[in-house]
């Protein structure tokens, strides 16, 4: 019987059980729309309005609110664009890193169309942002700072703190209330613990799927002053910035599994860690491998690596016939190959870009998994190399 191997926790979780169960009641039982005038539709908004309290609380904010999106992609383009709309008569420059994530820069390119200016904030050989240059960057005319906090590829983490107090300080200077900071949260949210208004975070971006949570439900995050314009016009619900009947049990999942993840955050962390050196020390005694980003700098749920002469999508291809379940960190569509974004902005060219490959950690992941693929990869890259010798 083969064995089946989940490396791949970065893409999508899968919901906890406990967390199914503190949603069923929400699809059997307590039904009603929120927005209805009588005694279900006021069980199902008391349930809306105590898990949005839940995740503000554990998101380290004592006010502002919570968006329910129908997931990061979502909450990142009502972030960029709700406050570029919004604010525009105060300026149209935004400044973004240039590794966020496709929904970040694509929203961005959007706004390029409408007139709006984006600056891209250069990072070094291992992800990490130029401090000094964003700060170069703010003009009296910047109305967004986004950032997200570790990259969904590499898993890079960025000094948000850092970030958010630097903002603050520019607007204390033009005595403005902008530019905001948005933070896209997807990878760490459930992995660290958040502290929104002491960092000086003003929109965050989040999605359940990645913290075992259902798939289809997100939320951003607004801080108290902040106002936006909507990317969805109807009945009003979400404050009015997103109409549509709310998902009453993808909410309370969202909260539960929130939960849950941060009062097992200080175990799981300790976990991944252990896992995370085993694999970065059999990786590297390897031939032809390149770690990508050290330790140090990255989330310990990611390893990164290039295995050179073998491109990366082969590599996930051969490990996915032995059950074992990776990514690439490049675009890989039917008819062309686009190099990652991420990777480039690093300084790898179109060639190592292909050879890239990502390990994500989870939660079911255990030791002996890891060892089945530490073997695994060893022989396929042998088997490889012994016939690309031969030829």
């Amino acid at each position: 019987m083969p064995r089946y191997v989940y490396l791949d926790h970065a893409a999508t979780t899968p919901v906890d059980p406990h967390v199914w169960e503190a949603m069923k009641p929400y699809c059997l039982n307590v039904f009603g729309n929120p927005s209805s005038l009588h005694l279900f539709g006021d069980r199902a908004d008391e349930a809306v309005h105590q898990a949005k309290r839940e995740i503000l609380h554990l998101l380290g904010a004592n006010q502002g609110k919570v968006v329910l999106t129908s997931g990061g992609t979502e909450a990142n383009n009502l972030a960029l664009k709700g406050v570029a709309h919004m604010y525009q008569q105060q300026g149209r420059h935004i400044v973004v890193s240039a590794i966020e994530h496709d929904s970040v820069l694509s929203a961005c390119t959007a706004l390029e169309k409408q007139g709006f200016t984006i600056s891209y904030i250069p990072v070094d050989s291992q992800g990490k942002i130029n401090l000094y240059k964003l700060e170069q960057m703010l003009t009296e005319h910047t109305i967004l700072v986004s950032v997200m906090h570790a990259n969904n590829e590499v898993g890079t983490l960025q000094p948000i703190d850092t970030i958010g107090q630097l903002i603050k300080a520019k607007r204390l200077k033009q005595g403005t209330k902008t530019p905001f900071f948005h933070c896209d949260a997807v990878q760490t949210l459930g992995k660290i613990p958040f502290q929104v208004e002491e960092w000086g975070v003003d929109l965050l971006s989040f999605s359940a799927h990645k913290f075992y949570g259902p798939k289809g439900v997100g939320g951003l995050y607004v801080q108290r002053g902040v106002r936006l314009s909507p990317l969805l016009h109807g009945g009003g619900q979400e404050y009015g910035w997103r109409s549509g009947t709310q998902n009453v049990p993808g909410l309370i999942g969202t909260a539960y599994a929130l939960k849950q993840s941060h009062e097992r955050q200080p175990e799981d962390w300790n976990r991944y860690v252990k896992l995370n050196t085993t694999i970065r020390e059999g990786l590297q005694a390897l031939p032809g491998i390149q770690l990508t980003v050290p330790a140090s700098l990255a989330l310990p749920t990611h390893i990164h690596f290039l295995c050179q002469q073998i491109e990366g999508q082969a590599l996930m291809q051969e490990l996915s016939k032995k059950g074992i379940a990776v990514s690439t960190s490049s675009a890989c569509h039917a008819h062309y190959w686009a190099p990652s974004h991420v990777m480039l902005a690093m300084g790898y060219n179109d060639e190592q870009a292909k050879q890239a490959v990502r390990i994500s950690l989870g939660r079911g992941v255990t030791s002996e998994d890891i060892h089945y693929f530490l073997q695994q990869i060893k022989e396929i890259i042998r088997t490889f190399r012994s016939s690309h010798a031969l030829s």
